[in-house]
């Protein structure tokens, strides 16, 4: 509603084909991959004004190929949205199609496990060593393929049984009292760190007590919505989102921010509840949150932390998500204040996405827009990489059999 419709949101594009540029930016990640036409944002806009227009029959829309050839290889980096002059927003148009998808067509199994991946994520940490172990059983990754169409040569997430939640509890949770604080956040525990990588959670608390800052995790609170968004789950999402808001307005109210570590989760909040939902409480959430680098750096408390003489380079990549809403430059701010030589990446999507690298017929594309950034990493002067997503440090961990840590991970080892 707010790009005056879908229609209209449609007929931005234009034709300048600034999405088929490859030498900076973020869009088009699977145009630079494969250089194909029908891959670049232009190619499906010009698909979905043919289908509103008429000349391409309702049912070839929600064909099999349709899905799968155009819609489904929008790796939804949001790109397009910032870089396109005319702000065409692909990922919010794939959304509402896939929507509409799931009403005419139904869902997959595999869709529906990665839209609802936050139940799968709490089974696999109760359960966990256990389900760690069936997943590396010899066979099970190439029956994971063949039956819901999981990749085999991916790695998968693994779990942990103390969940980032349960960590907060048994620490006595923030060891500084509020009246002693100079601000108050909530720390949103989003799916993949509380269940898989509770590491960066961990950081992100330390340095905010490090600040002066006071930090609760409540029990309200949801997951954000945006695996279900990403697989065109509208409805869920909207419920998601409408959770959360109500949770964190009363805290927003008080002059609580809302702080995130993974920042795809972060822009859901600032981006997309807008969309998925109206009110004052809406739009007073989605501008407390904050990634937690953004946070520091917004605020300036970063400033004030003690930190011991850190030495080398680090080579930076951002989240695409938070590159196309202009907030990925706050981490490298952050990182150069400690005393880091930050050489900033402008890199685009590393091809992971979410759900996306996973899927066994996206696998080739998710590894050819990655090595669109490997190539950009290993030209770069930086001894060390960081990347704040998880799909981003998947990805590289995937190549370069090392894990990168977070910006945040980062600063907390530097920490006196």
């Amino acid at each position: 509603d707010d790009e005056g419709g879908f229609s209209h949101l449609v007929e931005l594009c234009n034709g300048c084909g600034t999405c088929r540029e490859t030498d900076s930016g973020v869009m088009c990640p699977t145009y630079r991959a494969s250089e194909e036409e029908i891959q670049a944002t232009r190619g499906r806009a010009n698909m979905l004004r043919a289908a509103i227009s008429g000349e391409l029959a309702e049912e070839e829309l929600y064909s099999e190929r349709f899905q799968s050839e155009v819609l489904d290889l929008c790796v939804g980096c949001k790109g397009c949205a910032s870089d396109c002059p005319t702000g065409v927003d692909l990922a919010k148009l794939k959304a509402e199609v896939k929507h509409r998808y799931h009403e005419e067509k139904g869902a997959g199994l595999r869709e529906r496990l990665f839209a609802n991946i936050d139940r799968l994520s709490a089974l696999g940490s109760a359960t966990a060593p256990l389900s760690n172990w069936a997943t590396r059983l010899p066979g099970s990754r190439a029956l994971l393929e063949r039956t819901l169409g999981i990749a085999a040569g991916r790695e998968l997430p693994t779990f942990q049984r103390e969940t980032l939640e349960n960590w907060f509890e048994a620490r006595g949770r923030c060891r500084l009292a509020p009246n002693e604080a100079r601000d108050q956040v909530v720390l949103f525990p989003d799916t993949y760190t509380n269940y898989s990588e509770p590491g960066p959670g961990k950081a992100t608390v330390e340095v905010l007590e490090a600040a002066g800052v006071f930090v609760r995790i409540p029990d309200e609170l949801g997951p954000s919505g945006r695996a279900a968004y990403s697989k065109g789950f509208l409805d869920v999402a909207r419920e998601q989102a409408r959770q959360n808001v109500h949770a964190l307005a009363p805290y927003v109210e008080d002059g609580w921010s809302v702080v995130f570590v993974e920042p795809s989760d972060a822009v859901m909040f600032q981006d997309e509840y807008g969309d998925l939902l109206s009110g004052e409480s809406v739009l007073r959430v989605g501008a407390a949150a904050y990634g937690v680098c953004e946070y520091l750096d917004t605020r300036g408390f970063d400033a004030d932390l003690e930190l011991r003489e850190v030495s080398g380079s680090l080579t930076y990549h951002g989240h695409c998500n938070q590159k196309a809403t202009n907030k990925d430059h706050h981490a490298a701010n952050v990182l150069r204040r400690a005393g880091y030589v930050v050489d900033h990446l402008d890199s685009g999507c590393c091809g992971m996405a979410g759900s996306f690298g996973y899927e066994a017929e996206h696998f080739s594309m998710s590894k050819a827009i990655g090595r669109i950034l490997f190539d950009q990493v290993d030209e770069s002067p930086g001894d060390r990489v960081v990347a704040p997503g998880a799909s981003c440090r998947t990805q590289l961990d995937d190549h370069y059999d090392q894990k990168p840590p977070t910006p945040i991970e980062t600063l907390e080892r530097a920490l006196r």
